[in-house]
């Protein structure tokens, strides 16, 4: 009997997530690891101990599939107090392993096989990858580099309104929109927010916004939740987590907050794919959520340690010979390697830094959907520890004209 070795067509055209492939580099070569997102501390001591709580409460057992009633009650708190808009905890809030499961039974939940699915390009690889499972169509929308024409004229990652606006006419059932967005660190502003929802509007769509770095926001930036603009308020999905939020990535806990007709829909793939999740995370973090001066110290305290981070990884950028975007949002910072050797695409650069210099980062090209898209642009991710920063620092302390004489 012959074995099929072959995947699924529809994921064929998928290999090792990028965030392994550099991950385990790093790990091979001792290297620094700013390419995954993920901080290196321990982590609050407030949270531990609730964690310790709910674990010895002796409470294991299967959870309520939409989540437990005091962490909906919490995550419902939590958005109005930061977003203004009110969900009902009972109707309008799931809660789910991950935000990368929200963002695989959203999208299982409302795309058919052949809908078109519009993606701001370059995006997080989880996208393609839940599309491809519904069987839809991405349709990737170009982000412009800063040093493209449109990046400059528009100062920054910005859309080519033309191409979006022809993408609208043509049609789509679905929209992705990751505000701050990843891997570019852009925070979409109210007048692009604007013009989205209304195009989601004229196409009848549907849309998941991806919010999961909500509150890492830096120089006076302000994140708008899509939900908040009216004619789209009964046709987006918000999905956000405790990952980024509280630095605890491998807890996976995150949620869903949509209008009742949608949330039904969402809470059906939900049930069919892990059903629940651990009943001690999600009460452990209804406290903490619930706790919301303690929860708002230290959203302000991460932000201002990850600025100075921030600022001292750029400055030891730059001298390496990195041009450097400034960071508007999220755990990113986005450095252009082309004044320093332009022979090499980003995925052998990226190799050649980790391998030679001991710093790991992921090429932006591995988040597009076209190859050669933003070819010289790396992204390091600056939630590490002191210790991590300072010998990065130290790494790259000597440029000797860049990493491709060594």
């Amino acid at each position: 009997m012959r074995t099929r070795s072959v995947a699924a067509l529809r994921w064929a055209g998928f290999g090792k997530n990028i965030f392994s492939e550099m991950t385990e580099l790093a790990r091979s070569v001792g290297a620094v690891n700013l390419a995954q997102g993920f901080p290196d501390e321990v982590g609050p001591q407030r949270i531990l101990q609730a964690l310790r709580l709910q674990l010895e409460s002796g409470i294991h057992q299967y959870a309520p599939y939409i989540g437990e009633e005091q962490l909906r009650k919490a995550v419902a708190g939590h958005i109005e107090l930061s977003t203004g808009l009110q969900y009902n905890h009972k109707s309008e809030i799931t809660i789910t392993t991950g935000a990368t499961e929200a963002i695989y039974v959203t999208l299982n939940a409302f795309v058919n096989p052949g809908d078109r699915v519009v993606v701001f390009d370059p995006s997080f690889d989880t996208y393609a990858q839940a599309v491809a499972n519904a069987g839809g169509v991405l349709v990737p929308i170009k982000l412009h580099a800063p040093d493209s024409p449109l990046g400059i004229r528009f100062g920054g990652w910005a859309i080519d309104w033309e191409e979006f606006d022809e993408v609208s006419r043509s049609g789509y059932s679905f929209l992705i929109l990751n505000s701050p967005h990843n891997p570019t660190a852009k925070v979409f502003g109210a007048e692009e927010l604007l013009r989205i929802a209304a195009s989601i509007d004229r196409n009848n769509a549907v849309a998941l916004s991806d919010e999961v770095y909500e509150h890492i926001l830096f120089d006076d930036a302000e994140h708008i939740s899509l939900a908040s603009f009216p004619i789209v308020r009964n046709r987006v999905v918000r999905v956000s987590s405790v990952a980024k939020t509280f630095g605890f990535t491998g807890f996976k806990l995150g949620w869903v907050a949509a209008c009742p007709a949608l949330t039904d829909a969402v809470r059906l793939v939900h049930q069919a794919v892990v059903f629940c999740t651990p009943s001690h995370i999600q009460l452990a973090f209804a406290d903490v959520l619930l706790d919301e001066e303690w929860t708002q110290s230290w959203i302000q305290t991460q932000n201002r340690n990850f600025a100075n981070r921030r600022t001292r990884l750029a400055e030891a950028f730059k001298h390496f010979g990195f041009r450097v975007e400034p960071s508007q949002g999220t755990y990113f910072l986005l450095a252009n390697y082309d004044e320093i050797d332009r022979t090499l695409d980003g995925m052998s650069f990226a190799r050649k830094l980790a391998e030679e210099r001991k710093v790991a980062c992921i090429p932006v090209s591995a988040f597009s959907q076209t190859p050669s898209h933003q070819s010289f642009w790396l992204r390091f991710a600056f939630c590490k520890s002191e210790d991590s920063i300072a010998r990065v620092e130290k790494l790259l302390s000597h440029s000797v004209g860049g990493i491709s004489v060594l």
